[in-house]
């Protein structure tokens, strides 16, 4: 075959391949519109339906700075955490406060500075999803020195056992 038939032959293939190539990609496109996404920060969050809810809570006091590591059932906006939508003992969080988050954002990180009372209480609400449910507000009291909780539906929230030094 001479190399004019060669040329001929692969434009030929590619007009005809490239309507196959249109058809696949609509495809894909109309599949993931029909999950419901919401972007932040460049990055495309799923949404989820559902209440939004605290699933666990483990806490560490240490040195003057209280750790407490919360987690939901479904990513929530980072925005929508601030030291006035949070109490330690009755007493809105107005020192220091250091925020962190996991990578899908269903489990953040409070780095509270300053003195507090042990056991101590602690509340929060405010705080909302990725899709905008607020959550209702939720409180735990008689929190130890290093302590831990699991949401359990119908019992509420339930201490885990295996945390020394409580």
């Amino acid at each position: 075959m001479n190399k004019w038939r060669r040329v001929a032959v692969f434009f030929a293939l590619l007009t005809a391949m490239l309507p196959l190539a249109f058809a696949q990609s609509k495809a894909e496109d109309s599949a993931a519109s029909k999950q419901d996404f919401t972007s932040y920060r460049g990055q495309r969050k799923p949404v989820e339906s559902g209440d939004l809810y605290m699933e666990s809570f483990v806490s560490e006091y240490r040195g003057g700075s209280l750790t407490i590591d919360i987690g939901f059932n479904q990513g929530i906006d980072p925005r929508s955490i601030k030291g006035e939508n949070i109490q330690v003992n009755g007493k809105t969080v107005k020192g220091p406060l250091k925020v962190s988050f996991n990578k899908e954002g269903t489990v953040v990180r409070l780095v509270i500075g300053g003195h507090v009372s042990i056991p101590y209480s602690f509340s929060i609400w405010g705080i909302r999803s990725y899709s905008g449910r607020e959550m209702e507000e939720d409180h735990i009291e008689d929190i130890g020195r290093k302590d831990a909780f699991t949401y359990q539906d119908g019992d509420g929230w339930q201490r885990r056992e295996n945390l020394p030094n409580r």
